[in-house]
């Protein structure tokens, strides 16, 4: 608990600093000393251009795109989509670049175990700003899919041992996650507690705004995990030649998204080949799947396709005032982020070969319902971040008020409405959800055409399969376009 001591400490000064200290922060953060940060400007402004450019298929340069947020105290956030970005257009290795450059910022700031002059500076400008002042250090589910964008690399570069490692470190931060949500709400109510801020979720505007979302952040049972990532997992110990692994990772795969049939035939298959009699008896009561039907063996001059379907592009927060009431001062106006989305059921890619059906991806991870669930998961601390906020700004205006008079006060609640954005920062160009087909084919070349049955895009791509081996069809659909890359194990 010694991070939220010396957090306790830092908020107990602020709050008693005098008026100088917050006017010169003010000037500071105005006159441009987080550059490259979005403390003023809303964060999706900066990515929306990239992704208009994914969506018509224009060309990225990727030397100069970015490069000073990339180097910023939000570097882990920029970093995680400039990866992604090259990731989806081909470049391997600038997408390797950039992940590894998130993944090592995670680390240190991981491995720090004082709280640095910068740190301070940053939570001082959040308790007088905003929370865009605080750098940006991922959402459990987006760390986990970098790790899982990166096993990709490495598969794209068919270094199996690579793509293990990070699969591996994508499981385990599925269940640190959890972890760290639980301590970092701790900390928040303990906050709380101390200054004697009450429930802020009893303010019924704040509770409506976020009791809408509950529809959709129910379709998951908590942010941190994942079907898609598990059963990316599962391909990889297939391919190393470990098929309990593989097992075990489906079969946790299939126990967050049960409805999925691929996941269910793949859970069936494996316990039948490692002979789990009793767990075949269990699987076939519940699914109805008779073993016997789901070979053990892909077939002579036969081989795999498994499609890994990313469709579209994840939702952007958007920003609402809501009042909150403070002691002595009135009322002060605070902004917090919330989804307003209009959200409807994935659409499927379906896959023909001739004219003749081969077969149409099914859901595995809605990203959707992982991002809502994450920022349902934080408002509990946002809300006591936000009041905190909200009393530390009323101090200010009644100190402003006091010292110079109406003037004084009317140039505190012109600052307080400047300075009061919600962080709108997520990781955007994830994917809304994932989706997997996996089929058997014959050994050779295919033509296939591909349909995006929610929209006009439409794409052909030719693909070879193996005797006995698996090819990996990964389909990214922007808008109209369709994103394609073939890997043959």
């Amino acid at each position: 608990m010694h991070h939220v001591s010396h957090r306790r400490f830092r908020d107990r000064a602020l709050l008693t600093k005098p008026l100088p200290f917050l006017a010169a922060v003010a000037t500071l953060l105005l006159m441009g000393g987080c550059a490259g940060t979005t403390t003023f400007t809303a964060y999706p402004k900066k990515i929306n251009p990239l992704i208009a450019d994914l969506r018509s298929g224009k060309p990225i340069d990727f030397s100069s795109c970015l490069t000073r947020e990339s180097r910023s105290r939000d570097m882990i956030l920029y970093n995680m989509e400039l990866g992604r970005i090259a990731q989806i257009v081909g470049n391997t290795d600038a997408s390797m670049q950039n992940f590894s450059a998130s993944m090592e910022s995670i680390r240190e700031k991981e491995q720090k175990a004082i709280i640095s002059a910068s740190g301070v500076a940053s939570q001082a400008a959040a308790v007088t700003v905003n929370d865009n002042a605080i750098p940006y250090e991922g959402e459990g589910y987006e760390r986990v899919m970098l790790y899982h964008f990166q096993a990709m690399n490495y598969l794209a570069k068919k270094d199996l041992e690579g793509a293990g490692v990070e699969i591996r470190r994508a499981n385990a931060e599925q269940e640190e996650a959890l972890k760290r949500h639980e301590r970092e709400l701790e900390g928040a109510q303990e906050e709380a507690e101390e200054k004697k801020v009450g429930d802020p979720l009893q303010n019924s505007a704040l509770a409506s705004q976020y009791a809408q979302l509950d529809e959709i952040a129910g379709k998951v049972k908590n942010s941190f995990q994942n079907a898609y990532t598990f059963y990316l997992s599962g391909v990889v110990y297939e391919l190393t030649n470990q098929p309990n692994d593989a097992y075990i990772d489906y079969k946790k795969a299939l126990e967050i998204f049960p409805g999925n049939s691929i996941l269910q035939r793949e859970v069936v298959r494996l316990a039948r080949k490692l002979e789990m009699s009793q767990e075949l008896d269990e699987l076939k009561a519940r699914f109805g799947i008779d073993p016997a039907a789901v070979g053990n063996e892909i077939g002579k001059d036969a081989g795999e396709l498994l499609v890994l379907f990313e469709d579209g592009f994840a939702p952007q927060k958007q920003e609402v005032k809501i009042p909150i009431p403070v002691p002595k001062v009135g009322v002060i106006a605070t902004a917090f982020p919330v989804y307003t989305n209009h959200w409807i059921p994935a659409s499927p890619l379906v896959v023909t070969e001739g004219g003749a059906a081969v077969g149409s991806t099914e859901p595995i991870c809605d990203i959707r319902a992982l991002a809502v669930k994450s920022l349902k998961e934080n408002v509990p601390a946002l809300a006591i971040r936000q009041t905190l906020r909200a009393i530390a700004k009323g101090a200010t205006a009644k100190m402003a008020k006091d010292k110079l008079g109406a003037l004084g006060f009317f140039g505190a609640t012109l600052w307080n409405l400047a300075s009061e954005n919600a962080d709108l920062r997520s990781w955007i160009t994830l994917p809304e959800d994932a989706q997997i087909m996996r089929v058997t084919l014959s050994a050779g070349r295919h033509s296939l055409t591909l349909q995006h049955e929610g929209s006009m895009a439409a794409a052909k791509v030719e693909v070879d399969i193996r005797e006995g081996g698996k090819t990996i069809l990964r389909v990214v659909r922007a808008g109209e376009e369709m994103y394609r890359t073939a890997l043959v194990f």
